[in-house]
């Protein structure tokens, strides 16, 4: 049990801690005590603080499936497999054959059911088709962008420190641009074509194969000239604080809003000014990610990682975590798209990974309903960003994050293959 449910929960791990009546870092709280208490076989305790942390959390996989196991423990079946299928609800997978605490479960009719619908929730979805891969396996991709005016793409190589630009038949032509010496890994990519501007959200991360530890924590979004490649200009948060400027956005009027996952920021950047704002600043901002805006340009969703999908009112700025119903799980979401009245996520937090739709009520204010587009594909390792180009969404696929070592290195450079992105039609 305490294995799978750990995983769960340090892939949503907070990159700030806020006050203490957060329900996030309650629940995290109520969990290392449920944890302590399974293993002094206290399972009174256990059940206690599981219920507690289910109860401020109760889309999360790690919790949930903690308190399904605490009330198997503790002789309630009933509620464990009550639990277990808002557990399957939400789309996880979990082996309960391999887990001895639901033992007592197997006696029971309704046990071979629930192991079905949870084989389900892993069984591949595949509807998209690779759109290119890219030559080099060892470029560690995360953000693409896609230029209208010459139908080319741009793909973001992490370890490289550098931009490739790739044609539309999958060839790349060329290397747009190293980002600050090649020693800083680009992340989110936007092109602005009115403008003729490449924006990029960069980090130094250890990550980078020519990453320098003196830039530790630094981060910046960067202006490029589509024509020439050329850096126009820097925009770097100066308040010794830790950043990781991830992911942006621009709007028709050229601003452009940024999001840090290691600060609970959101930034602006007004069109032609030289000013990196500290637009918002929110406790709800735990580890930002993807953002998307409203076609009126009033309302910018952003992805929380920790918590789900936060709404902005840019007029007001203002920040609300939307409120989603029982069956719709909305966290583990890093790239984030808008179309039509819902969202599309790429939710690489949860597992298996999947892309989602997740349709909004008519005033925008609440998520009603969830459904999986794509799911568990054999390409997959580690789905990152993706762009929006006519009516489809071109992602990548296998990023690979997972073969890469903290310090840059790859540890078994065998296992590595080619970036490979996908074109899944909405």
């Amino acid at each position: 049990m305490i294995l799978f449910i750990a995983c769960l929960l340090l892939a949503a791990l907070p990159a700030v801690v806020p006050a203490q009546s957060d329900p996030v870092v309650e629940s995290r709280r109520h969990f290392r005590a449920a944890v302590e208490a399974y293993e002094a076989g206290n399972r009174a305790a256990y059940l206690q603080h599981a219920r507690e942390a289910q109860a401020l959390r109760p889309e999360h996989g790690g919790v949930t499936w903690a308190l399904a196991s605490a009330l198997a423990l503790t002789g309630d079946t009933a509620g464990s497999f009550r639990t277990l299928r808002h557990f399957a609800a939400l789309g996880y997978f979990g082996d309960l054959a391999a887990d001895s605490d639901f033992a007592a479960l197997r006696r029971s009719q309704a046990y071979a059911e629930l192991t079905r619908r949870l084989e389900e929730n892993r069984v591949p979805l595949v509807v998209s088709r690779v759109a290119f891969e890219l030559p080099e396996a060892d470029l560690l991709t995360e953000g693409i962008a896609y230029d209208s005016a010459k139908g080319t793409f741009f793909v973001g190589s992490v370890h490289k420190g550098k931009i490739l630009r790739v044609t539309g038949d999958g060839r790349t032509s060329s290397v747009f641009a190293a980002v600050e010496g090649g020693q800083w890994a680009p992340l989110g990519l936007r092109v602005d074509d009115r403008r003729g501007t490449l924006w990029v959200a960069a980090a130094a991360l250890p990550q980078v194969a020519a990453y320098q530890a003196a830039d530790s924590n630094r981060s910046a979004v960067l202006r490029y000239d589509l024509r020439s490649g050329r850096l126009v200009r820097r925009y770097e948060p100066r308040d010794g604080e830790a950043h990781v400027i991830g992911d942006l956005i621009v709007t028709r009027a050229g601003d452009v809003f940024a999001t840090d996952s290691r600060s609970p920021l959101v930034y602006r950047i007004p069109a032609g000014s030289d000013t990196l704002e500290r637009f918002i600043e929110s406790p709800l901002l735990l580890s930002a990610q993807g953002l998307a805006l409203t076609p009126d340009e009033r309302t910018l969703f952003v992805a929380d990682y920790a918590r789900g999908i936060l709404r902005v009112d840019l007029a007001r700025r203002s920040v609300t975590l939307m409120q989603t119903a029982d069956s719709v799980l909305a966290l583990g979401i890093d790239g984030l798209y808008y179309q039509g009245g819902q969202l599309i996520g790429i939710q690489n937090g949860v597992e298996p990974h999947r892309v989602v739709r997740l349709t909004l009520s008519p005033a925008e204010d609440r998520i009603v309903e969830a459904r999986v587009l794509e799911r568990a594909h054999p390409r997959y390792q580690e789905p990152t960003l993706g762009v929006l180009v006519n009516g489809e969404l071109f992602y990548i696929a296998n990023s690979q994050w997972e073969r890469f070592g903290e310090g840059g290195g790859i540890p078994d450079s065998t296992a590595l293959v080619r970036p490979v992105v996908l074109r899944l039609p909405l």
